[in-house]
């Protein structure tokens, strides 16, 4: 580049930085000023959108008719409000899963009162232009009163009996396992009784079922030998969520009571469609609008095994005939244990299968034939059967997994890092990946647990959680949830029985736009292009296929990251091209890594199996489908990478033993002379295999750094995270700190070449990094992170490969100019039982004040004080620094500044501080902070009185013990120290 180009790019830079970027990141406070981009000549699309995101960016939210007990009036409010604060559309659930001890009235479900309900939310919600979908059911998954005993979930039960030939057997089998009065026969067959090392030669079973009459009665020649009949027929499953009760026994309400429909079943859907989809699609036409998408929540209804036609369904899945093996499923082995073992797979893949195709495909075909998408929590959360959870996700619209924030306040670094709670998160976001999904979306803050479930938790206790959750890969949050109820029921109302709560009745709902708009900066961002990983991990075939959370995989170490496939993608969707592994819709990975498992460490095997109530090994599978293998040999010569051991046999039954001979043939065409030792790599086609070596050794052979690293990496892996998208030659990196505490450290990103820019989603604030220096194809920069702080780094500007900041810092220098110590005034409202004026001797939680009207407050609090900019100041011209900036030390829960009349924003996480340089005085400051907590501390303090007494209006108990008298209560309060500071230049 010449001197002069070098000039004009700088200068371009400068001017960038001038006018386009507001270069102050410090101030945390929501600002409400307008920071549109002027004077650059052109429209920054990208900027604009991430400082006001579009609604397609915007939290979803769980609306529950919580016993139908809803109003227009309550209605229109929540919609009106949702609508204002920043969240874009509505997930309508009926239900009863209720935080009282007592139902609630409501109007009947179905009703006519209902239907004129239901008409009047769809038409508000097309009025306002937002989203509304509805759960088809009156619970989670599609259960109710039209759901027959033939159309619920069933298994497979059998019963034996052992007789001797030869002999003329007349008599009345046992009966296997009955269910609700519910049975019906599938077969019975009778074979040689084996002992405990014979298994049973298929050719010598004999069908008796046509001899078989309907009271169970069999007549039957008995040859000679000792002989096994074995009747095996269906029932309902019996789980306790598969048929579900009104409260208080279950969590529906009157009306909504029934079975689980069987999700093997294409005419079960059918008929449950027929009742309740085209229901709410008709009720929703004559309300002159639509529904935007149907859904589907959670998997919370046990494990089946059968559907009435799983003979056929299992033929045409898996190509051969089941019967002459169905003594596996009594506990026999047939031909021999790894044959038995085999089919035990395949009809746990049929399941998989039938799942997938049969429920959530033909629901995606339904909803797409009426206009509507599909949503779905497709993956669990637990005690599922067999599922090929990335299968049933590429047939959703909208993809769903789920996270959790229990155990907050007995965590010791300030939240629950615990991935138990997100156990799904990375599962959801990889199956938005390889199928081509521009969103993945979270059920957001569940929360069930004793003393803490119900306005226990603020939006700074809630960001860490969401920050791990877009860097597991989500970028679209459902807040989990929003209760719809008649305003007349008061403050803070009647609840669900999980939290958190997003309505109008909360403390802080007036302060919410500014949480919900860092949501909504960061989930935009992160719909922007695709998503970077270097590695494809291969699941496998061995049922059940789960993909596990993100973790430090040992093989790939920190610093890259991943995605999961399943057969059907690389089958369907995998190619290769320029040496790199290929999707249709644009991901793209170095490595194909044949981990053949969930995960090979037996710590997240356990976990995830134990989440989903299934066995999951961590020894990876050495079995592989002929398909699969071909694919894979076929992928090498493309020009793939493929890393791992060879297959040692197949993976199905069909055409068994040839099929191992077929796929150890292929194996040995494409893994050849190597060992895994001493021999670990061949070339193959424009491509090699790889065995012996761990992903990241070949990573970093073939030249391909670690994405993302820091200072400390190697021994503290976790303290910070992240995740890395790219579209249209820019690149994002979202950056988490995963303390409680300040951390300051040097971060290198896999991007050269590009201008380092760091973007604040808290305050939407952009900056170009000054500090900064290029090496070795990555940027290396300094980072400030305060308490869960975060930031995206974007890499978008051609600067030299040579170019370096000139600065040592990213952030100003702050100097402490004051403290402002001493007594505070403050006010509280006497309608919640505060007092009118009191003052603070000094800043403590009010919990730790003798007066019951604040120890149990609840709501907002003015503190007042009066200061002077320095003990110097005076009306002589004190030299005022450029930027002075008011730190609250700490705050339970929001604040709102106002410094001389002037407002200041709204500060709602770490820093908990604000630049105040264009409203601050040398002398005789008003500051006035407005300070919200939450509902708890006062319900806990009313459930200590008489109802007559009480300030709230709610639930007189807490089920699960939720809340009650004796529940700890929650700081609230500014509780400081609050100082003055000056940035250095």
């Amino acid at each position: 580049m010449s001197t002069k180009s070098f000039r004009q790019l700088s200068l371009r830079i400068i001017l960038l930085a001038l006018f386009v970027f507001n270069i102050d990141v410090v101030s945390q406070a929501q600002q409400h000023k307008n920071y549109v981009v002027k004077n650059t000549g052109r429209k920054d699309t990208l900027f604009n959108l991430f400082r006001s995101p579009p609604a397609s960016a915007k939290p979803r939210v769980y609306w529950f008719w919580e016993y139908n007990r809803v109003t227009k009036a309550g209605i229109t409010r929540d919609l009106t409000e949702f609508k204002a604060k920043g969240i874009s559309g509505v997930n309508l659930i009926c239900t009863g899963g209720y935080a009282g001890k007592e139902p609630l009235p409501g109007v009947p479900f179905l009703g006519k009162e209902w239907r004129a309900l239901f008409r009047y939310a769809v038409s508000e919600a097309n009025k306002l232009h937002i989203e509304i979908g509805f759960n088809l059911a009156g619970g989670w998954t599609m259960m109710g009163p039209s759901v027959t005993k033939d159309n619920a979930m069933k298994k497979v039960e059998s019963a034996e009996l052992r007789v001797a030939g030869p002999t003329k057997f007349s008599g009345t089998l046992p009966q296997p396992k009955i269910i609700d009065g519910y049975y019906h026969d599938i077969m019975v067959q009778a074979f040689k009784a084996p002992d405990s090392t014979q298994a049973i030669d298929p050719k010598t079973i004999i069908d008796l079922t046509a001899r078989l009459d309907a009271s169970g009665h069999l007549e039957w020649s008995v040859p000679e030998g000792k002989w096994v009949i074995l009747r095996t027929g269906y029932t309902l499953t019996g789980h306790p969520w598969s048929k579900w009760k009104a409260y208080p026994e279950g969590d529906t309400f009157k009306g909504g009571e029934g079975y689980e429909i069987d999700y093997l079943s294409r005419a079960a859907l059918d008929d449950y469609f027929a009742h309740l989809g085209k229901t709410v699609i008709d009720e929703a036409r004559i309300a002159g609008g639509h529904l935007d998408y149907l859904w589907s929540d959670s998997w919370e209804c046990g494990k089946l095994t059968w559907t009435q036609d799983f003979p056929n369904q299992f033929n045409r899945f898996r190509g051969y005939d089941l019967k002459a093996y169905m003594p596996v499923l009594a506990g026999y082995n047939v031909i021999n244990a790894d044959v038995s073992a085999r089919f035990r797979d395949d009809f746990d893949r049929t399941i998989q299968d039938c799942i997938a195709e049969n429920y959530y495909g033909h629901f995606e075909e339904l909803c797409h034939q009426h206009g509507m998408k599909v949503g779905n929590e497709a993956g669990g959360p637990n005690d599922i059967p067999p599922q090929d959870v990335l299968k049933n996700f590429g047939h959703c619209d909208i993809l769903a997994g789920e996270f959790w924030v229990n155990g907050h306040y007995n965590s010791p670094d300030g939240y629950n890092k615990d991935r138990f709670n997100r156990l799904n998160l990375k599962q959801t976001a990889t199956a938005a990946h390889v199928y081509g999904k521009r969103q993945a979306q979270a059920e957001a803050f569940t929360q069930q647990e004793q003393d803490r479930t119900h306005w226990s938790l603020g939006p700074s206790d809630l960001k860490p959680y969401a920050n791990d959750a877009f860097c597991e890969g989500i970028n679209r949050l459902m807040l989990h949830q929003a209760t719809c109820q008649p305003p007349t029921d008061g403050k803070p109302g009647y609840e669900f029985c999980a939290g958190q709560h997003f309505t109008p009745n909360i403390t802080w709902w007036e302060q919410s736009p500014a949480f919900f708009t860092y949501l909504s900066r960061c989930q935009y961002m992160l719909q922007q292009g695709k998503f970077v990983g270097d590695v494809c991990f291969y699941l496998g075939e061995r049922p059940p296929l789960l993909a596990p959370p993100k973790y430090n995989i040992p093989s790939l170490g920190p610093g890259y990251d991943c995605d999961y496939s399943n057969p059907e993608v690389l089958l369907t969707r995998m190619t290769a091209k320029d040496g790199r592994i290929v999707l249709p819709d644009g991901m793209s990975y170095k490595l194909l890594v044949l981990q053949n498992c969930t995960s090979p460490s037996p710590e997240i095997a356990k976990q995830v199996g134990a989440y989903q109530s299934l066995s999951l090994s961590p020894i990876p599978s050495d079995a592989m489908s002929l398909p699969v293998i071909k694919k894979i040999r076929e992928l090498i010569y493309l020009g793939a990478t493929v890393v791992g051991a060879p297959p040692d046999m197949s993976a199905e039954l069909k055409n068994y033993p040839e099929c191992d001979v077929q796929v150890r043939k292929i194996a040995a065409e494409i893994w050849g002379d190597l060992d895994g030792k001493t021999r670990t790599e061949r070339r193959l086609g424009k491509g090699r295999v790889i065995w012996g070596k761990t992903s990241r050794e070949v990573l970093l052979e073939d030249g391909v750094a670690p994405d993302f690293s820091f200072t400390g990496q190697a021994e503290q892996p976790d303290q910070f995270d992240y995740i890395h998208r790219s579209y249209s030659g820019t690149e994002i990196y979202f950056v988490i700190n995963r303390t409680n505490r300040r951390q300051v450290s040097d971060f290198t990103f896999r991007v050269a070449g590009k201008q380092p820019e760091i973007w604040n989603a808290v305050t939407g604030k952009t900056q170009i990094a000054a500090a900064f220096h290029q090496a070795n194809a990555c940027t290396t920069m300094p980072l400030e992170l305060d308490a869960f702080g975060s930031c995206f780094i974007v890499f978008r500007k051609p600067i030299a490969l040579n170019a370096k900041g000139k600065a040592e810092r990213n952030f100003p220098q702050l100097k402490e100019i004051s403290q402002l110590s001493g007594a505070w005034n403050a006010s509280f409202d006497p309608k919640w039982g505060g007092p009118a004026k009191v003052e603070f001797p000094e800043l403590i939680s009010w919990t730790k004040r003798p007066e019951d009207g604040i120890k149990y407050y609840s709501g907002t609090a003015t503190y007042t004080k009066t200061f002077d900019l320095s003990k110097d100041a005076d009306d002589k011209g004190i030299r005022m620094p450029k930027k002075i900036f008011l730190d609250l030390g700490e705050v339970k829960s929001v604040a709102e500044v106002r410094l001389n009349g002037k407002k200041l924003g709204i500060l709602w996480c770490a820093p908990w501080r604000v630049e105040i340089t264009n409203a601050v005085k040398p002398t005789g400051n008003i500051l006035e902070v407005d300070v919200i907590n939450l509902w708890a501390n006062r319900v806990v303090g009313d459930l200590n009185q008489p109802k007559e007494k009480r300030f709230t209006k709610t639930h007189d108990a807490f089920r699960f013990d939720m809340l009650r008298g004796s529940t700890p209560l929650l700081e609230s309060g500014l509780l400081g120290p609050v100082k003055v500071y000056s940035a250095a230049d």
